[in-house]
């Protein structure tokens, strides 16, 4: 029951992609994936520093219809300037953990027309597409709005610039075991391919 509950916040398989690449032949006439990995690692570098902490994250209690509105309020006025201000293509690291398996490491995720596209690990190397944790910020939007009626208490930091959730903790109903983490960060532009 706990698990399905956590499965609220649960974002969906997506099919597995792969980081750009070069085939090479070794000597048994098979291709090997040869990446240049080099500015894929040095991107975790912004995850030793914290850009918004959970100290200035807004609590909001939602056993009450008040707070309920008041979140949804407030994600509907910070969506509106995160679509106003989102490239078209970006990159941003993200953390995301919950009770059930624990938190996982930081990942980069490439999105592309608002879809993530790839993931690395912090070692650079190419992540599948297939789990949980792997997200794009209009998703984590739309997932906070669905899930409002499911949590016990919402705390929530914005990034001053682009104004997408940046922090996130949750906490299901009916107990205090049901949590979720959300740390996302360092969101940068990318060029148009």
């Amino acid at each position: 029951m706990r698990i399905a509950l956590a499965g609220l916040f649960v974002f969906g398989l997506r099919a597995g992609a792969s980081a750009p690449a070069v085939l090479m032949k070794n000597a048994a006439g098979l291709h090997a994936v040869v990446e240049d990995t080099t500015k894929v690692v040095a991107y975790f570098k912004d995850t030793g520093l914290v850009a918004v902490f959970s100290s200035k994250a807004r609590t909001f209690r939602l056993r009450t219809r008040g707070q309920r509105d008041s979140l949804r309020a407030t994600l509907r006025k910070e969506r509106a300037l995160w679509r106003a201000k989102r490239p078209r293509d970006y990159r941003f690291l993200l953390r995301v953990g919950c009770f059930c398996p624990g938190v996982r490491g930081w990942l980069l995720m490439d999105v592309r027309k608002n879809q993530p596209l790839r993931v690395w690990d912090r070692t650079g190397t190419a992540v599948a597409l297939t789990d949980w944790n792997m997200f794009s910020i209009d998703e984590l939007f739309d997932n906070l709005e669905r899930s409002i009626d499911h949590y016990g208490t919402v705390q929530i930091a914005f990034d001053p610039r682009w104004h997408f959730p940046a922090y996130v903790h949750t906490a299901a109903l009916p107990g205090p075991d049901m949590w979720a983490v959300i740390d996302a960060r360092a969101l940068r532009a990318s060029a148009q391919p």
